[in-house]
């Protein structure tokens, strides 16, 4: 879905910025034609898309029905524009599940697909992807996985014709901060510090401490310290999720940030 999205001359506009910077790196991927090919048109084929049968499959998992050869086109795209920001996507991914998973436990079914896409609606028991040319999807009893994504945004997208499992791709929550530059204020950090002030900055989606670690160039037992003193005063909040713990700022510190 990354390369599908440079193919034209511009990218969807919340990846702009990203797709500036990948555009260069991945003209010189060998094999590139070939894949980009296979893209071609609205439909994706199934292989390049396999259904996740664990909550984050490796790379290598996802393509194990990959011909060998295209497979060794993936991982050089992977690794020239993907694999540099994966830590970050990977915090947004995990925190949209945790709120769904929420929203689910609270709220039930219904109420995750109202909140999950414009296009998507639950109506009787039925789910509709509002999209033409009209398509009915048997999931035979099966069921069906939601998958987050970083790059199919602004559809969301539908496996057309499962042999198992369906699965219905949708724009994780917070994809539009990932390419954010993001100017720490500075009467903000004369307030707080300049790594507390960031932190907080960064804390518009949430993130985990390595990633916040990562991105402000300090230990993740610095991040730790800092987050402490900023929960303390009920500026940022922590959930745990599976081995995850992912921190976002709290309503009172957006009032501070405007």
């Amino acid at each position: 879905m990354a390369v599908d999205g440079l193919r034209g001359p511009r990218a969807h506009a919340v990846h702009e910025p990203w797709a500036r910077w990948a555009r260069e790196r991945l003209a010189g991927v060998e094999g590139l034609d070939a894949l980009l090919a296979r893209l071609e048109g609205p439909a994706k084929p199934a292989d390049l898309l396999p259904v996740p049968d664990v909550r984050a499959p490796d790379l290598e998992a996802e393509l194990r029905t990959v011909p060998p050869a295209e497979a060794d086109v993936i991982r050089r795209c992977h690794a020239a524009v993907v694999a540099p920001h994966w830590k970050r996507i990977t915090a947004v991914l995990e925190a949209d599940i945790a709120a769904r998973a929420a929203t689910l436990a609270a709220h039930g079914v219904e109420a995750v697909f109202t909140e999950l896409h414009p296009e998507v609606t639950w109506a009787d028991g039925e789910l509709v992807l509002h999209r033409k040319p009209e398509h009915r999807v048997d999931l035979a009893e099966h069921g069906l996985v939601l998958c987050p994504s970083a790059f199919c945004w602004p559809k969301a997208w539908i496996a057309l014709d499962p042999v198992g499992q369906g699965v219905l791709r949708y724009p994780a929550r917070g994809i539009g901060t990932l390419w954010e530059d993001r100017d720490v204020p500075q009467d903000l950090s004369a307030l707080l510090g300049r790594t507390r002030a960031g932190l907080l900055t960064l804390l518009a989606a949430p993130r985990s401490t390595t990633d916040l670690a990562s991105a402000l160039r300090v230990t993740p037992g610095a991040v730790s310290q800092h987050v402490a003193v900023l929960r303390a005063a009920r500026l940022v909040t922590t959930r745990r999720e599976g081995r995850h713990v992912l921190h976002m700022r709290t309503a009172r510190a957006d009032v501070l940030l405007e």
